[in-house]
């Protein structure tokens, strides 16, 4: 059966100034005031708090970044670095730092730098901190198989529309139930991952013949031929779906299902096409 990627979003591009944390440059302002305000220890001391704003940002922006293109992709693993959370606690250190000049203790100071790295991840959220895992296997496979028998289904739906615009009900009520029967056995044996891959050439060949059934009727539907185009494509048609059943039923054998189930599952899907026959 076909396979299909899962679609993957791309996550919004965003910069230093786009992401909110342009809003922090503002604090950068009064160290940068410090720089020429008092002596050489002081110019040292903001130097040294700039460079740890700087970072301090870096990593929250890098650190963005990484969790939008988590939070888009299908299948992620954790950063091995969570830099929002390091960027938030050197903004609670600096605050911390800046703090000090100001109070005898140090408690009230780390208060606050608790507060500014609180505030941070509030304002920034936290790393991803567990890989991110995508539909398991056989949910991958269900989907997959899915949408090949919807293909499958549109195609033959296609066919019966073609041979239900010649007006001919009784046409029409035996296409549909070839395509009603064919799709039941389909769906049955589609359970098995193995028996179905075995049905791609099949199913594709059984497409190909049921085409040139319907178009040799619709050319002939116009002439005197009518009536003989019209048995033939009856008989075709039952032929069709009765070398398409055996050749489930084979498929189903060869994966080492006990022959009663296959039978069972044959019989029922019989009994659903002539329920809509």
């Amino acid at each position: 059966m076909g396979k299909t990627r899962p679609s993957r979003r791309q996550p919004p591009a965003s910069g230093p100034l786009e992401s909110g944390i342009g809003i922090l440059l503002l604090a950068a302002f009064p160290l940068l005031l410090l720089l020429f305000q008092g002596p050489a220890s002081t110019a040292f001391t903001a130097v040294l708090m700039l460079v740890i704003f700087a970072t301090a940002l870096r990593l929250i922006h890098r650190g963005a970044a990484i969790a939008a293109a988590y939070e888009a992709a299908e299948t992620a693993k954790a950063p091995r670095l969570p830099r929002k959370m390091i960027g938030s606690a050197l903004l609670g250190l600096l605050v911390m730092i800046l703090a000090g000049h100001h109070f005898v203790s140090l408690a009230i100071p780390s208060a606050l730098g608790l507060l500014g790295f609180g505030l941070g991840v509030a304002a920034f959220g936290r790393d991803p901190l567990t890989n991110k895992e995508g539909a398991p296997d056989e949910e991958l496979r269900h989907l997959r198989t899915q949408e090949t028998l919807d293909r499958i289904d549109a195609a033959i739906a296609t066919a019966v529309a073609d041979v239900s615009a010649l007006g001919d009900a009784e046409l029409s009520r035996r296409a549909e139930a070839l395509q009603s029967g064919v799709m039941g056995l389909l769906h049955t044996i589609s359970q098995d991952p193995l028996a179905a891959r075995r049905l791609r050439k099949p199913v594709a060949r059984f497409l190909e013949l049921l085409g040139k059934e319907n178009a040799r009727l619709i050319e002939a539907w116009g002439s005197d031929d009518r009536l003989k185009a019209r048995r033939r494509y009856l008989t075709r048609l039952t032929a069709l779906g009765e070398a398409f059943e055996d050749r489930l039923r084979k498929a189903g054998t060869e994966q080492g299902r006990d022959a009663y189930d296959v039978e069972a599952d044959l019989l029922w899907n019989r009994m659903v096409d002539k329920q809509v026959a």
